[in-house]
Protein backbone atom coordinates (compact mmCIF):
# COMPACT_ATOMS: atom_id res chain seq x y z
CA UNK A 1 0.00 0.00 0.00
CA UNK A 2 2.55 2.25 1.05
CA UNK A 3 4.69 1.41 -2.18
CA UNK A 4 1.96 2.40 -3.99
CA UNK A 5 1.47 5.47 -2.65
CA UNK A 6 4.86 6.75 -3.39
CA UNK A 7 4.73 5.24 -7.04
CA UNK A 8 1.33 7.24 -7.11
CA UNK A 9 3.26 10.41 -5.88
CA UNK A 10 5.83 10.21 -8.17
CA UNK A 11 3.74 9.50 -11.33
CA UNK A 12 1.75 12.60 -10.03
CA UNK A 13 4.79 14.99 -9.54
CA UNK A 14 6.64 13.61 -13.49
CA UNK A 15 3.37 15.02 -14.63
CA UNK A 16 3.21 18.20 -13.20
CA UNK A 17 7.33 18.71 -14.41
CA UNK A 18 6.26 17.75 -18.10
CA UNK A 19 3.77 19.82 -17.39
CA UNK A 20 5.93 22.83 -16.32
CA UNK A 21 8.21 22.24 -19.18
CA UNK A 22 5.93 22.26 -21.88
CA UNK A 23 4.60 25.70 -20.03
CA UNK A 24 7.61 27.26 -20.40
CA UNK A 25 7.54 26.36 -24.27
CA UNK A 26 4.08 28.24 -24.78
CA UNK A 27 1.88 25.01 -24.53
CA UNK A 28 -1.69 26.72 -23.15
CA UNK A 29 -3.32 23.65 -22.73
CA UNK A 30 -0.55 22.26 -20.20
CA UNK A 31 -1.38 25.45 -18.56
CA UNK A 32 -5.52 24.77 -18.25
CA UNK A 33 -3.76 21.51 -16.94
CA UNK A 34 -1.81 22.25 -14.36
CA UNK A 35 -4.22 24.70 -13.37
CA UNK A 36 -7.04 22.46 -13.30
CA UNK A 37 -4.95 20.06 -11.48
CA UNK A 38 -3.19 22.36 -8.78
CA UNK A 39 -6.33 24.92 -8.13
CA UNK A 40 -8.13 22.76 -5.15
CA UNK A 41 -4.69 22.22 -3.86
CA UNK A 42 -3.88 26.02 -3.64
CA UNK A 43 -7.16 27.13 -2.95
CA UNK A 44 -7.59 25.25 0.69
CA UNK A 45 -3.98 26.58 1.35
CA UNK A 46 -5.17 30.25 0.45
CA UNK A 47 -8.04 29.85 2.63
CA UNK A 48 -5.67 29.06 5.48
CA UNK A 49 -4.30 32.06 5.52
CA UNK A 50 -7.37 34.27 4.52
CA UNK A 51 -10.76 33.25 5.25
CA UNK A 52 -11.37 36.03 1.76
CA UNK A 53 -12.60 33.72 -0.51
CA UNK A 54 -12.39 36.32 -3.23
CA UNK A 55 -8.66 37.49 -2.22
CA UNK A 56 -8.09 33.89 -2.72
CA UNK A 57 -9.31 33.30 -5.55
CA UNK A 58 -7.64 36.43 -6.95
CA UNK A 59 -4.49 36.03 -5.69
CA UNK A 60 -4.46 32.31 -7.63
CA UNK A 61 -5.14 34.00 -10.65
CA UNK A 62 -2.41 36.53 -10.12
CA UNK A 63 0.35 33.59 -9.43
CA UNK A 64 -0.73 31.88 -13.10
CA UNK A 65 -0.71 35.14 -14.91
CA UNK A 66 2.28 35.77 -13.63
CA UNK A 67 3.76 32.07 -15.00
CA UNK A 68 2.26 32.68 -17.89
CA UNK A 69 3.09 35.96 -18.41
CA UNK A 70 7.48 35.24 -17.34
CA UNK A 71 7.35 31.86 -18.59
CA UNK A 72 10.01 32.64 -21.01
CA UNK A 73 12.10 33.56 -18.21
CA UNK A 74 11.25 30.74 -15.70
CA UNK A 75 13.54 27.75 -15.01
CA UNK A 76 12.67 23.82 -14.47
CA UNK A 77 11.94 24.07 -10.89
CA UNK A 78 12.71 20.84 -8.28
CA UNK A 79 8.96 21.08 -6.69
CA UNK A 80 6.45 22.79 -8.56
CA UNK A 81 3.58 22.51 -5.87
CA UNK A 82 6.25 24.32 -3.79
CA UNK A 83 6.96 27.05 -6.04
CA UNK A 84 3.04 27.68 -6.79
CA UNK A 85 2.27 27.76 -2.89
CA UNK A 86 5.54 30.24 -1.93
CA UNK A 87 4.27 32.24 -4.73
CA UNK A 88 0.36 31.97 -3.10
CA UNK A 89 1.84 32.42 0.00
CA UNK A 90 3.79 35.88 -0.50
CA UNK A 91 0.54 37.19 -2.77
CA UNK A 92 -1.47 37.05 0.29
CA UNK A 93 0.57 37.99 3.25
CA UNK A 94 1.10 40.96 1.24
CA UNK A 95 -2.14 41.38 0.46
CA UNK A 96 -3.07 41.07 4.12
CA UNK A 97 -0.20 43.07 5.40
CA UNK A 98 -1.62 46.13 3.13
CA UNK A 99 -5.40 45.46 4.48
CA UNK A 100 -3.53 45.54 8.28
CA UNK A 101 -2.01 48.87 6.77
CA UNK A 102 -5.50 50.26 6.21
CA UNK A 103 -7.16 49.24 9.01
CA UNK A 104 -3.80 50.65 11.16
CA UNK A 105 -3.57 47.50 12.49
CA UNK A 106 -1.24 45.35 14.22
CA UNK A 107 1.59 44.01 11.85
CA UNK A 108 1.19 40.37 13.94
CA UNK A 109 -2.46 38.41 13.33
CA UNK A 110 -5.20 39.53 15.10
CA UNK A 111 -6.24 36.75 17.81
CA UNK A 112 -9.48 36.40 15.41
CA UNK A 113 -8.11 35.95 12.28
CA UNK A 114 -5.17 33.28 13.97
CA UNK A 115 -8.09 31.46 15.49
CA UNK A 116 -9.58 30.97 11.89
CA UNK A 117 -6.18 30.18 10.19
CA UNK A 118 -5.66 26.37 10.56
CA UNK A 119 -9.35 25.16 11.84
CA UNK A 120 -8.61 22.02 13.75
CA UNK A 121 -11.40 20.24 11.87
CA UNK A 122 -9.08 19.97 8.41
CA UNK A 123 -5.79 18.56 10.14
CA UNK A 124 -6.26 14.81 9.30
CA UNK A 125 -3.82 13.82 11.71
CA UNK A 126 -6.72 14.25 14.59
CA UNK A 127 -9.52 12.40 12.22
CA UNK A 128 -10.15 10.09 14.61
CA UNK A 129 -10.68 11.87 17.70
CA UNK A 130 -13.92 12.24 19.43
CA UNK A 131 -15.22 15.70 19.99
CA UNK A 132 -14.89 16.34 23.25
CA UNK A 133 -10.68 15.30 22.58
CA UNK A 134 -11.36 17.27 19.14
CA UNK A 135 -12.44 20.83 21.45
CA UNK A 136 -9.66 19.71 24.07
CA UNK A 137 -7.06 19.40 20.46
CA UNK A 138 -8.00 22.79 18.89
CA UNK A 139 -7.63 24.70 22.68
CA UNK A 140 -4.42 23.44 23.04
CA UNK A 141 -3.49 23.97 19.14
CA UNK A 142 -4.51 27.76 19.58
CA UNK A 143 -1.58 27.85 22.19
CA UNK A 144 0.88 27.56 20.10
CA UNK A 145 2.78 30.37 18.09
CA UNK A 146 1.06 30.72 14.05
CA UNK A 147 4.13 30.05 12.32
CA UNK A 148 4.08 26.58 14.40
CA UNK A 149 0.90 25.62 13.69
CA UNK A 150 1.66 26.67 9.96
CA UNK A 151 4.30 24.18 9.27
CA UNK A 152 2.15 21.71 11.03
CA UNK A 153 -0.98 21.88 8.96
CA UNK A 154 2.10 22.27 5.90
CA UNK A 155 3.46 18.78 7.44
CA UNK A 156 0.29 16.28 8.73
CA UNK A 157 -2.47 17.58 6.31
CA UNK A 158 -0.92 18.50 2.91
CA UNK A 159 2.85 16.14 3.88
CA UNK A 160 5.09 18.09 2.05
CA UNK A 161 8.50 17.83 2.71
CA UNK A 162 10.84 19.86 5.39
CA UNK A 163 12.24 21.27 2.28
CA UNK A 164 9.33 22.46 0.75
CA UNK A 165 8.04 23.64 4.22
CA UNK A 166 11.05 25.69 4.70
CA UNK A 167 10.79 27.10 1.02
CA UNK A 168 7.54 28.20 1.48
CA UNK A 169 7.80 29.53 5.06
CA UNK A 170 11.14 31.03 4.29
CA UNK A 171 13.20 29.84 6.27
CA UNK A 172 16.15 27.17 6.47
CA UNK A 173 14.85 22.85 6.17
CA UNK A 174 16.06 22.47 10.11
CA UNK A 175 14.23 25.39 11.29
CA UNK A 176 11.10 23.84 9.61
CA UNK A 177 11.43 20.55 11.36
CA UNK A 178 12.03 22.72 14.43
CA UNK A 179 8.86 24.16 13.79
CA UNK A 180 6.98 20.93 13.75
CA UNK A 181 8.73 19.05 16.23
CA UNK A 182 8.33 21.63 18.78
CA UNK A 183 4.72 21.82 17.62
CA UNK A 184 3.74 18.48 18.47
CA UNK A 185 5.81 18.46 21.92
CA UNK A 186 4.15 21.41 22.81
CA UNK A 187 0.45 19.77 21.83
CA UNK A 188 1.72 16.78 23.78
CA UNK A 189 2.50 18.74 26.81
CA UNK A 190 -0.25 20.79 26.73
CA UNK A 191 -3.09 17.89 26.41
CA UNK A 192 -0.76 16.20 29.07
CA UNK A 193 -1.29 19.00 31.59
CA UNK A 194 -4.96 18.76 30.67
CA UNK A 195 -5.30 15.46 31.91
CA UNK A 196 -3.74 15.57 35.15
Amino acid sequence: MQNHDKLKSTQILGEEHRLWKEILKGDEQAFETLYRIQYPFLFNYGLKLSQQEELVKDSIQEVFAYIWEKRRKLTVTESIRAYLLVSLRRLLLNALAKERKQRKANEEFTIEQLENVFPIEDMIIFQELENSKRLELKKAFEEIPARMREALFLKTYNGLAYKEIAAIMNVEGQVARNYVSDAFRRLRHILGEKAV
